[in-house]
């Protein structure tokens, strides 16, 4: 997680402390689409989370496919005109996905402001870097949000809770995930 913090917080300097050129924000935007599944990928196995690598598995991969078909069959052409393939994002895709997947398997372990911060800069630098338009990277987000819902479930942890009965006592009750 430290790992990340510093990823984000070295790719913001790095894009403060120069005039921010294309260059800049394509290797912010890089390195996020990067280091958000790659956090991903590393809370899941901290926790031998052998279910959620999973779900991980099936939520980036989707993603991708969904993206490379809509890219294959649109032919949206890039800002910079380099390429017909600039919708949707395939960046902020994989970003939100990422994001979306921490905070659904694993709640407020980490900051969910802090990964939707990370995916929304993944998406202002793919604009920045001109490489999408902004409808490009709504449609990614919202993609790669909706991968997730849809393959991600709640983790489910062992704990002792106080839970209230109906005739307005309180009980104990302790859960063990097999």
């Amino acid at each position: 997680m430290q790992i990340f913090f510093s990823t984000l917080i070295l790719s913001l300097a790095c894009l403060i402390s120069t005039p921010a050129s294309a260059q800049s924000w394509n290797a912010t935007s890089n390195v996020l689409a990067l280091a958000l599944p790659a956090l991903a990928a590393t809370q899941t196995f901290r926790q031998h989370d052998w279910d959620g690598a999973t779900q991980l598995t099936w939520t980036l991969g989707s993603t991708l496919v969904a993206t490379e078909i809509m890219k294959s069959q649109i032919h949206a052409m890039r800002p910079d005109g380099s390429a017909n393939d600039s919708f949707p994002s395939g960046h902020t895709a994989i970003a939100f996905a990422s994001a979306r997947f921490i905070q659904k398997r694993f709640g407020n372990e980490i900051n969910p402001i802090a990964l939707y911060g990370a995916a929304s800069l993944t998406a202002l630098a793919r604009v920045q870097a001109n490489k999408h338009y902004w409808r490009d990277t709504v449609a990614g987000a919202a993609l790669g949000y909706a991968m997730a819902e849809y393959f991600t479930e709640t983790k489910q942890s062992n704990g002792l809770s106080i839970l209230p009965t109906s005739t307005g006592g309180l009980s104990l009750a302790f859960t063990k995930i097999w």
